[in-house]
């Protein structure tokens, strides 16, 4: 592998430093500063302008920092980078820069957003120096390659998505959105159709991630054969992540609860149940619950998996709140011996103006720390009391002319 000029090999003082991997590694190379200014306040536009900076980026794997960052001097460069890393063993690479096979090799999972992830790989050879990358230089070239207009195919998407297998990486998600954005929707749902019955059931699980987002965003009806394969897919499917998200589709088509989804409440795996009982929320909201749906989602309530009771409790909570069904449950959750149903029935006590619920599911969210989802699930509950204690006061007193 060719590099121009090496940007990731650094001396062993260089190794302090604070903030996450991205940080000490910009920092190392010179770019912790403006890296850190783009990570707190988002888009800049010089930060495109700074060629070094974002030939570092293409060549360390920071996707963090390109994304939204394009530049016309820059873009060509950036993908013949990041491409020479297509294929390639980062260990060995990495290695092969510090010249010491025998370097020692750190892996870490890190965050590139709120949903997708990418692996940071640190190599440290035995005078001290390192080097390091991030493992998402497939989600720069498709990426790139989208905004020059030279996008790859679907086969070619799914493929690059398919080397990590990995549903939460920023390579698979990437690949994923280059799919679904293709203009020709009922081609793509054609060929994922053809997909769904691949017998790898990664590409399946690709597949219907494609269907899901298309069924979300989907404003046209769609073709009966690809409605069928959905139907038939959802009755054989054997891999529960599949399977979720075959009934996220599905669900986002058909308004209510279709049998072919309520047949999975029995499911063996606790993940299907649970996402079957969040797809009840659209027979319980409107003027009155389907009675039908209302016992189906009760008895989720009493499974023995607390994800499953949780997300029952959740449904009922958030879509049929003044149902009796959900004010007993709500009362009952609160002793459940699963912490998760418990803080749900927390937070429902409190929608219910139940103030020593919300002072308990308020020391939660403290100790989880802000931005956590119990701090997230007190600051709602505190909305919730606060509407409900002004629907309570008194009118003020009328005012004399």
């Amino acid at each position: 592998m060719t590099v121009m000029v090496d940007r990731l090999v650094h001396p062993a003082a260089s190794t302090v430093g604070e903030g996450n991997a991205l940080l000490r590694a910009a920092a190392a190379a010179g770019h912790g500063t403006r890296v850190r200014e783009l990570l707190d306040n988002g888009w800049s536009e010089s930060a495109r302008e700074d060629v070094e900076l974002m030939l570092w980026a293409a060549d360390y794997g920071a996707y963090q920092v390109i994304h939204n960052r394009l530049d016309e001097h820059t873009t060509k460069p950036m993908l013949r980078i990041a491409r020479a890393w297509v294929g390639v063993d980062p260990i060995a690479e990495l290695r092969r820069r510090l010249g010491d096979a025998t370097a020692v090799v750190q892996r870490q999972r890190v965050p590139v957003d709120e949903y997708d992830h990418t692996e940071c790989i640190r190599v440290t050879a035995a005078d001290g120096r390192w080097a390091e990358v991030q493992t998402a230089h497939l989600a720069i070239v498709t990426y790139i390659e989208e905004r020059l207009g030279i996008g790859a195919s679907r086969d070619e998407l799914m493929a690059r998505a398919l080397m990590d297998r990995d549903p939460d990486s920023v390579n698979w998600s990437e690949s994923w959105h280059s799919v679904t954005s293709k203009p020709d929707v009922e081609g793509t749902l054609h060929w994922a159709g053809t997909v769904l019955t691949d017998a790898d059931p990664d590409a399946r699980r690709f597949a219907a991630d494609v269907v899901h987002l298309l069924a979300i965003n989907q404003e046209d009806p769609w073709p009966e054969d690809i409605l069928s394969v959905l139907h038939t897919r959802l009755s054989v499917e054997p891999d529960p992540g599949v399977l979720i998200h075959l009934i996220i589709a599905f669900s986002n088509y058909h308004l209510g609860l279709p049998p072919e989804i309520l047949v999975h409440a029995e499911h063996p795996d606790p993940q299907v149940r649970s996402q079957v009982a969040h797809e009840h929320y659209a027979s319980l909201s409107g003027t009155r619950a389907v009675p039908e749906a209302v016992e189906s989602l009760a008895k989720l309530a009493q499974d023995p998996d607390g994800r499953v009771r949780a997300t029952a409790l959740t449904t009922f909570r958030d879509h049929a709140f003044d149902h009796p069904v959900t004010k007993r449950l709500i009362a009952a959750g609160r002793d459940d011996s699963d912490p998760r149903v418990r803080v749900e029935a927390l937070a429902g006590l409190a929608r219910g103006g139940d103030t020593a619920a919300y002072a308990e599911l308020r020391q939660l969210g403290d100790e989880a720390g802000e931005g956590s989802y119990l701090a997230m699930m007190a600051d709602n509950a505190k909305g919730w009391l606060n509407k409900l204690a002004a629907a309570q006061a008194p009118p003020p007193p009328a005012q004399r002319e």
